[in-house]
């Protein structure tokens, strides 16, 4: 069976035996924060399928990591030799900025994609 990790971050706090919901989120202040309105029949179609990925959340926070040591990547071991990480001009930089729509050196403009209404 799976240890469920406790959400207290006290070290003290005992872990729990078997994965547990999670608490339901609260549709409406959800739906703001994504900045979308929800009718009230879109709420109810939506809120089971929001539950099912909180489960699943939930079914995350009770798989034991305890046995698993970290690593830089999968596929590298930690003391592998890695690039320097450096700038390096790229060969076509003139017809990159011709091509732009706004450039101020050294800044692409490009429209806000993030407005607060």
């Amino acid at each position: 069976m799976l240890r469920r990790r406790p959400l207290s971050s006290s070290p003290n706090a005992a872990p729990t035996v078997g994965p547990g919901p999670l608490e339901p989120p609260d549709l409406p202040r959800l739906a703001n924060s994504a900045r979308i309105s929800l009718s009230p029949q879109e709420a109810e179609e939506f809120a089971p399928k929001i539950q099912q990925v909180v489960d699943w959340f939930g079914q995350l926070q009770a798989v034991d990591l305890e046995s698993i040591e970290p690593s830089l990547r999968a596929d590298t071991a930690a003391g592998s030799s890695l690039r320097e990480d450096k700038a390096e001009p790229f060969a076509n930089r003139d017809a990159i900025i011709e091509a732009l729509p706004s450039y101020d050196d050294p800044y692409i403009k490009v429209p806000n994609a993030l407005t607060k209404e």
